[in-house]
């Protein structure tokens, strides 16, 4: 088991209990003790987890946000489900931005045999994607680098994106919930996210089951400013119900 993987089942054993001591996860991934302490020491480093004498609780509040390489590793089949569905709603002619996060990315993956499309994303890792692909013309957005979504962002970001008109607006969140609407653990990422939808004429936002009924610290939006939900069938069918009472349609994968 790789580092990451180990971090990564760490993190979910913590999901499920709440805390964990040294020893135990030792004994359950099968390491030694000192290497499950420097997993939690950069856990911790990373705002994650809070130590405690023997083991580590998970933080869990409205701040709280997963760092990349923990994102990638979450409900991936999910993620390239929802991409694909994503896909049927590019049309050619249409200018489209790809937000931040991992779910985009996957999409980013995906419109390389698109014909006569413009495609703009503040994203690295979209960057880094579409880069591969020269028949799609990209714009990359400037900003700040924020590296917990390996994207730049900021007031140089909305400025930007204000001058263009955005007909479909692939948006990735960390939240969604019926009365607060759709979140984000940072205010600078949230804020361009809003921008960015402010400026967009379809909103599609693609986000799995894990995120529904969860609100973080900065809101970006009410669910009614939604055009469309895309997310896997796990979802609970009650949240479809909602979405659907506000004229938001609901793709399931």
């Amino acid at each position: 088991m790789n580092t990451i993987a180990r971090r990564q089942r760490i993190l979910q054993e913590l999901q499920e209990k709440g805390n964990v001591s040294i020893v135990d996860m030792a004994e359950t991934i099968g390491v030694s003790s000192m290497t499950i302490r420097r997993d939690l020491k950069k856990l911790s480093a990373e705002g994650l987890v809070t130590l405690e004498y023997g083991g580590a609780a998970l933080n869990s509040g409205s701040l709280f946000e997963y760092n990349m390489a923990m994102k990638e590793r979450e409900h991936s089949s999910e993620k390239v489900r929802i991409a694909r569905k994503c896909l049927e709603y590019i049309n050619e002619g249409d200018s489209i931005y790809i937000d931040s996060g991992t779910t985009p990315a996957e999409l980013a993956k995906l419109i390389g045999n698109k014909r006569n499309i413009v495609v703009l994303s503040h994203s690295l890792l979209v960057a880094n994607i579409l880069s591969k692909y020269p028949n799609v013309k990209f714009i990359m957005c400037p900003g700040v680098f924020r590296e917990r979504s390996m994207a730049y962002m900021g007031q140089m970001t909305d400025e930007f994106v204000s001058r263009f008109k955005i007909d479909k607006f692939f948006m990735s969140i960390e939240g969604i919930d019926a009365e607060s609407g759709i979140s984000v653990p940072d205010y600078t990422d949230g804020e361009t996210k809003r921008n960015i939808l402010l400026n967009s004429d379809v909103i599609i936002v693609m986000v799995d089951s894990s995120k529904f009924g969860k609100k973080f610290f900065y809101n970006i939006a009410n669910v009614q400013a939604l055009d469309a939900v895309v997310t896997d069938e796990s979802v609970d069918p009650e949240y479809v119900r909602i979405l659907k009472s506000h004229n938001v349609r609901v793709d399931l994968v």
